[in-house]
């Protein structure tokens, strides 16, 4: 038997991540399991760009940065591949569906980042959204970007319901049992379910 595909669906923040893997055992959409992830190793700063390089001349600046984003790097690709095996047994895992980066890439000197507000404010982020898409992509898993508030419209357009459609599921009948259940992990199982339908699985909905 083939085994069931999976998307890990990611809703990231400063230092961490909520997680949310989705699939479809019997064609509708599931929350197999949701966690936190550490991201960054305890004692480094979480937002380096806005706070801490500030105040220091360039080549300490980009040291600093240098390290955070090493640490940033490893605690992703650890965490996720430990997500990837722990499911592996039962479950493919075709996908990462994470928040689009509002930049392509981070340039190597905080001298650029420094020249352009809109960069600065968006830098600290950016390290852990590109380090999660790497460390996903090394791990064979194909990466597919949402912009924060189209969830829910590319889940119903996959799907061919409407958007208050999705979001009821999430909210309602699809809601795993227990808490946390915030408005990111609404998000991101929306997310997965689009992702679901883009690696081929048919899915169906019901809110009834």
């Amino acid at each position: 038997m083939k085994p069931r595909q999976c998307v890990i669906s990611v809703a990231d923040h400063a230092g961490w991540a909520h997680v949310v893997c989705v699939a479809a055992p019997d064609g509708v959409p599931a929350v197999l399991e949701r966690r936190r992830l550490t991201l960054i190793e305890r004692g480094l700063p979480t937002m380096p760009y806005h706070h801490e390089s500030l105040a220091l001349p360039v080549d300490a600046a980009n040291a600093l940065i240098a390290r955070v984003r090493g640490s940033i790097e490893a605690c992703s690709s650890g965490a996720l591949g430990a997500l990837v095996a722990e499911l592996a047994s039962s479950y493919t895992i075709v996908a990462l569906a994470i928040r689009q980066p509002p930049f392509p890439e981070l340039p190597e000197s905080v001298t650029a980042v420094r020249a352009s507000y809109p960069l600065q404010c968006a830098a600290d982020g950016m390290m852990y959204q590109l380090a999660l898409c790497r460390a996903a992509r090394e791990l064979g898993l194909e990466v597919h970007l949402f912009r924060r508030g189209q969830e829910a419209a590319r889940a119903a357009d996959r799907l061919g319901v409407t958007t208050d459609a999705i979001q009821s599921f999430v909210s309602g009948r699809g809601r795993p049992a227990g808490p946390p259940w915030t408005e990111e992990h609404r998000r991101a199982f929306a997310c997965g379910i689009a992702t679901l339908s883009i690696n081929g699985d048919r899915l169906r909905i019901s809110v009834s």
